[in-house]
């Protein structure tokens, strides 16, 4: 058994693996092999699992921290180093610096199915632009077109019936109005296990969602995003914008008596909304802020909130499932 460190990156050539004094170029893996790492990819650390390594990983700014406390140089040899000396002093003591990743085949199904449910709606969107402007062609292929969508809800139904095997799913998200079959499932792939954040400020910022110098994280050119683009726009535009704020909105009769009344979450948004006008009319002139801005400001406080609570029910559904095999055994 070998304990090795690997500090990852998406070019091989960057890609630094230590291991007792030792880096390693290409580096042969066996069963009982141990693997601690910064920021490998999911499919990477599967990989490993099946190769029968166990995967230790740890926050993305355990490295930053160390070189910053001991005036280390930044190189990719350096950061390895500092996870392998990391992991053999946290072996000691078992803190939350490291987790043990965890393969589950249920995750890796729904997350397989969120994936090839999103290429198929991509494939039904063309469908229809290619065919909307050629009324004759749009005969012509009506019938692919027709199962194409046909096809999207097939995977839907597919993923719904792997989401009722996640609790989070069955006990909480599915009665959210506002959260979908297809959002439930890729926020779950997305956040794998809640276990991975021991604060909810650290799952706001993994989505993107945290202040960094007094301000929303933004993409810089040539430099790689230690939050997750694709969470940020799931939580803010397909949830919030267009599930809560959209879709639960109310609706009157036409007396103007109330048809149906504004979901929860919808509820929530608007409070929110209420509180960024209030709060911008005791501005000086100068300093009022648009319209869109105060609804940008609703809608991410909005996500906040819908994640906090999620974070709060998943963890506590955890706890519970812990407890409650303690008491079979």
């Amino acid at each position: 058994m070998t304990i090795y460190s690997i500090d990852w990156s998406h070019k091989p050539e960057k890609t630094s693996v230590y291991s007792d004094g030792e880096i390693f170029d290409k580096p042969t893996f066996i069963t009982g092999d141990i693997v601690a790492t910064e920021n490998m990819p999911h499919h990477k650390r599967v990989e490993l699992h099946h190769m029968g390594v166990t995967v230790y990983t740890c926050n993305t700014d355990v490295t930053k921290k160390v070189r910053e406390q001991e005036g280390i140089e930044k190189t990719d040899d350096n950061d390895a180093i500092i996870i392998y000396n990391t992991f053999m002093n946290w072996l000691k003591k078992q803190d939350e610096t490291f987790r043990l990743f965890t393969y589950s085949i249920d995750l890796e199904e729904l997350s397989y199915q969120v994936k090839v449910r999103a290429e198929a709606v991509e494939a039904r969107k063309k469908a229809k632009q290619r065919t909307k402007l050629d009324p004759i062609l749009a005969d012509i292929m009506a019938d692919e077109v027709k199962e194409s969508i046909n096809y999207v809800g097939r995977l839907e139904t597919k993923i719904k019936r792997k989401l009722k095997t996640f609790s989070i799913y069955s006990e909480y998200l599915e009665e959210i109005k506002g959260v979908g079959v297809a959002s439930a499932g890729e926020l779950i792939t997305i956040i794998k296990d809640i276990e991975r954040f021991g604060t909810v400020s650290k799952l706001w910022a993994y989505f993107g969602l945290d202040v960094r110098d007094g301000k929303a994280p933004k993409r810089k050119a040539g430099q790689m995003a230690n939050w997750s683009h694709r969470g940020r726009s799931l939580v803010l535009n397909d949830i919030v914008s267009n599930g809560f704020k959209m879709c639960g909105a109310s609706t009157k009769n036409e007396d103007g008596s109330i048809k149906k009344e504004a979901s929860l979450w919808r509820q929530r948004y608007d409070d929110f909304k209420e509180g960024e006008l209030h709060n911008n009319e005791l501005r000086e002139e100068e300093d009022k802020i648009s319209k869109g801005h105060m609804d940008n400001r609703a809608i991410r406080r909005t996500g906040k909130e819908f994640l906090k609570l999620l974070y709060l029910k998943w963890k506590e559904d955890n706890e519970n499932a812990r407890v409650s095999n303690t008491d079979k055994e």
